[in-house]
């Protein structure tokens, strides 16, 4: 049995490529005759008479400057799904290092560009005029600025934020207490809704919960563990810490060295690898999350529709909040190998 693509479809049957994708990836209605010229088409070009498993054909290039639980995570359902192109694993990579890395993408401009990364002016810039010269880019995670892509795919991250406040003023708000936040980069467009969305629902519910430490971690293991434990040397009396990002392990960290991890909630994001054992633990309490798999298995798809809709620039999916008792299928993660196809992290 040999694998058909979109292609070789659109070249037997004389359908365009966007009636071609209703029938393989049956969205809308498809008229029987239609089906019909499909099936027997697959037919003839797998040169069986068994119908075979119908492939979307997925092309792209995947730059992700994620954390490391997630980035084993993303880099699973690549693997899985084999599209045609290569992932790059950009974590704690330099924005001057994205950049180079996103420039060489951008001569390709027939092959679209999955991102997540900073925000900043000449990465805008980069991935503007590439667009302008018909190359898609979608947004996985943290958006960019609106001119740099065509669709974001990810969660409310403000909502996320508002969820985090929400947890810990139902939990310590009713009587006065004091919360640390640990801070990603804001240049990340998730982790700076994340924390708009934290104080606005602490001011505007829980006044009793004063925020009163900061901790600069850029989501890397070691800044993280040293910010954290400045904070809670200057602020000793924190009943609760918001982690708007990654560097878990050095948060984790940090609270065995104060001897405050078992008394002090603790309130993150993301469940993989790295954050399921310290729920487990007890570290962490409650984690925000969405499965990265379906983020990026749905970004794959807008990468490769015929035509995107200028209506759905944002598309969110469902965030839950997990707990040691609840931790979903996607947690599970142990596949850390890289494939051919990918880009050792930087």
């Amino acid at each position: 049995m040999h694998r058909v693509t979109i292609a070789q479809l659109m070249q037997e049957t004389g359908l365009s490529r966007a009636t071609i994708d209703r029938v393989i990836n049956k969205r809308g209605k498809v008229h029987p005759r239609t089906l019909q010229v499909v099936q027997s088409s697959l037919e003839k070009l797998s040169q069986t008479s068994q119908l075979p498993t119908l492939h979307s054909d997925l092309n792209a290039d995947l730059v992700s400057r994620v954390g490391h639980g997630m980035m084993m995570q993303l880099l699973q359902v690549w693997n899985e799904i084999k599209p045609n192109g290569q992932f790059h694993d950009m974590y704690q990579a330099t924005d001057e290092q994205v950049l180079k890395v996103v420039e060489q993408l951008c001569k390709d401009l027939s092959k679209p560009l999955i991102i997540t990364a900073k925000n900043n002016n000449r990465l805008v810039n980069v991935l503007k005029g590439a667009r302008a010269k018909g190359k898609r880019v979608i947004t996985l995670i943290s958006d960019l600025s609106w001119q740099a892509r065509d669709c974001f795919v990810g969660i409310d991250n403000r909502a996320a934020g508002l969820t985090a406040a929400f947890l810990i003023g139902r939990m310590l708000g009713h009587h006065p207490t004091s919360v640390g936040l640990v801070l990603g980069h804001l240049s990340f467009h998730c982790h700076e809704d994340r924390e708009i969305g934290f104080r606005t629902c602490l001011r505007s519910k829980f006044p009793k919960v004063m925020l009163l430490g900061e901790a600069q971690g850029e989501d890397s293991t070691e800044l993280t563990r040293k910010a954290v434990l400045e904070m809670l040397k200057e602020n000793p009396s924190l009943g609760a810490i918001y982690n708007v990002g990654g560097g878990n392990t050095g948060l984790a960290a940090a609270l065995k060295a104060a001897n405050r991890h078992h008394d002090i909630l603790v309130v993150g994001h993301e469940v993989n690898a790295v954050t399921s054992p310290l729920l487990q633990e007890g570290v962490l309490d409650f984690v925000i999350a969405s499965d990265p798999c379906a983020l990026l298995k749905h970004a794959l798809e807008l990468a490769n529709e015929a035509e995107l809709n200028a209506q759905r620039e944002q598309q969110l999916l469902d965030f839950g909040v997990y707990t040691r008792f609840n931790l979903p299928n996607f947690a599970e993660n142990t596949h850390t190998a890289s494939s051919s196809k990918s880009t050792p992290a930087i």
